[in-house]
């Protein structure tokens, strides 16, 4: 953990975003407090993943332990940072997603950053957008066991997207392979990874 997070501040990011799943055990909640560690000039947020609410805690028990990390957790709402609006959409799966909130902000007309833990939710994202957008999403470990870069399986909640970037109409996604594993603590031709993204490019 030290270690990403000296990786995470030597690029001096002005946001820090969680895409979900960081935790799938009870007994590691308390490991979120050493995000507190991360230094983010604006903001650090975060949303929950499928494996977060599997471990049963509760939401308000993963708000309280990222409220002492200076994290804000994002559970259908929104916030904005110099003019960009930043929107966590709660978990497909397993959480309670509110489209229609998410259709707000969508109409809104200005810039928006969208974090979404299962990439099935740009298919609703490029729908609705009416200006450009883009979405961080995670969930899939680019596949996990992908020979050659080809996966096999990808799990639920992830729709036609594995890994990288999506483009449709006014809608832009990330998909990222995040750093770690999910059955098996195994990767093949899915390395780990950390998004660092530009978004005055």
């Amino acid at each position: 953990m030290n270690e990403m997070i000296s990786i995470v501040n030597g690029y001096q990011p002005d946001i820090f975003i969680l895409a979900g799943d960081i935790i799938d055990r009870r007994k590691d909640l308390e490991l979120i407090s050493e995000f507190a560690a991360v230094k983010a000039r604006l903001l650090k947020a975060a949303v929950m993943g499928n494996w977060e609410y599997q471990t049963e805690l509760g939401s308000e028990a993963f708000k309280s332990v990222y409220d002492s990390a200076g994290v804000q957790l994002l559970l259908n709402s929104d916030l904005e940072v110099q003019n960009l609006k930043i929107f966590g959409l709660d978990d497909l799966l397993d959480g309670r997603p509110d489209f229609k909130k998410l259709n707000v902000v969508l109409s809104e007309g200005c810039p928006s950053l969208l974090i979404s833990h299962c990439p099935a939710g740009f298919d609703h994202i490029r729908r609705h957008s009416k200006t450009p957008v883009v979405a961080i999403s995670g969930h899939t470990h680019g596949g996990q066991i992908a020979p050659f870069g080809n996966a096999i399986i990808t799990p639920l909640g992830s729709g036609d997207y594995v890994h990288g970037w999506y483009r449709r109409g006014n809608a832009s996604m990330y998909v990222t392979r995040g750093i770690g594993t999910s059955v098996l603590p195994i990767r093949i031709g899915a390395r780990p990874e950390m998004l660092v993204v530009d978004l005055e490019d």
